[in-house]
């Protein structure tokens, strides 16, 4: 995933914010709080919110609005969506533009909460792991040690 080696703050990211993009901003980091223990990751082009690995995020805020966008394993299908897209295989990414605050509603709590638990706290991992290699799309890795012995690693184990 693309990262940024800078220093940034959230009050950066706002800098040039509206007093009615700020709240938009803050409502939907009230949402990603409700989900559980969090992490804010700003960086110059976006604020991403973090539970073990990144799993929502806030790409901008301006007067059209502020684009946002969460993970989940499998594509939803809505009209509010502007984009809907798999990142990498079973990560799909998606983006909307939330240009009031009614548009914060109990739909998109809900995508959030599930966004949360089975990306950002990956859950949805679990099922792979207690499967086997098969259930990780034969993902597993064989490395031999110094004593000539092989052991299995898993991905993401």
């Amino acid at each position: 995933m693309a990262h940024s080696c800078s220093s940034a703050s959230v009050a950066d990211f706002l800098r040039h914010a509206a007093p009615r993009e700020r709240a938009l901003y803050c409502r939907f980091e009230s949402m990603i709080a409700a989900c559980g223990p969090y992490h804010v990751s700003p960086a110059k082009t976006r604020v991403a919110f973090q539970a073990r690995v990144r799993f929502a995020g806030v790409h901008s805020v301006g007067p059209r609005g502020m684009v946002c966008a969460f993970a989940l394993p499998t594509p939803l299908t809505s009209a509010r969506f502007t984009k809907v897209a798999e990142i990498v295989p079973g990560w799909w990414g998606h983006w909307l533009r939330i240009t009031d605050a009614a548009q914060l509603d109990g739909e998109l709590q809900g995508w959030l909460r599930e966004s949360y638990r089975l990306m950002g706290m990956q859950e949805r991992l679990a099922g792979r792991r207690a499967q086997g290699p098969s259930a990780a799309g034969g993902r597993s890795r064989s490395k031999t040690t110094s004593s000539g012995r092989q052991r299995k690693r898993m991905r993401g184990a």
